[in-house]
């Protein structure tokens, strides 16, 4: 199976680390596909902004957006660790 993890947090000593670890850790473990997508480490944009607006009602993608579903595609399983504030 291919695994994707979407991982999103600022500290790497964060409890969300430990889990995005040990989630990571047991899939490689069980013989999974995995991927990890830290949007904190690859700076992604998470508010659209006019740009990406107007990106998008011309009929594209943002090119951060495709990449990212790609990876989605690729995935036959999604895991989110993030937290909740």
């Amino acid at each position: 199976m291919k695994a994707l993890i979407v991982y999103t947090h600022p500290r790497p000593t964060s409890f969300n680390h430990a889990i995005y670890q040990k989630a990571k850790a047991a899939l490689e473990d069980a013989g999974h596909d995995v991927r990890v997508r830290d949007l904190y480490s690859l700076n992604f944009k998470v508010a659209l902004d006019d740009e990406d607006l107007t990106q998008l009602e011309n009929g594209n993608t943002p090119d951060d957006v495709r990449t990212e579903q790609e990876h989605i595609a690729w995935a036959d399983l999604l895991v989110f660790v993030h937290p909740v504030w």
